[in-house]
């Protein structure tokens, strides 16, 4: 993926606006490791995701929990999923492991897989509205 990918739109302009930021930090990370940076750009973008999805998720549950969003328990019961991904991920470069490639996999998989399927769900919910 590259600056260049487009993600599908949820029709939520702040929500559209945080999954740029995701794909920004995926860009980062792709271009510092291929220059031979892996470790300190995998722990640069762990600690922007940390503080991504403290924000993001917060964020897209209120509004999935004010619409009232049927499948709301199964969309936390993902973020949640991310976020102990994340942590692992996280204590693993602490203790001096190399993750960078775990990481891309996972960025990429939350770009496709949650946000290209999961979130479009409620974006279709929305519409159907």
């Amino acid at each position: 993926m590259t600056a260049a990918t487009t993600l599908p739109s949820s029709g939520i302009q702040e929500i559209d606006d945080q999954h740029k930021q995701l794909l920004e930090c995926l860009d980062h990370l792709e271009l510092w490791i291929a220059k031979g940076h892996g470790f300190s750009a995998t722990l640069d973008a762990l600690g922007a995701l940390n503080k991504y999805v403290e924000t993001h998720f917060l964020y897209e549950e209120d509004l999935l929990r004010r619409r009232n969003y049927p499948k709301l328990a199964e969309h936390i019961v993902e973020h949640q999923a991310i976020t102990v991904e994340l942590a692992r991920l996280y204590q693993h470069v602490l203790d001096g492991g190399d993750v960078a490639e775990e990481l891309l996999g996972l960025v990429r998989d939350w770009l496709l897989d949650h946000i290209g399927v999961e979130d479009m769900s409620y974006a279709s919910f929305f519409g159907s509205r």
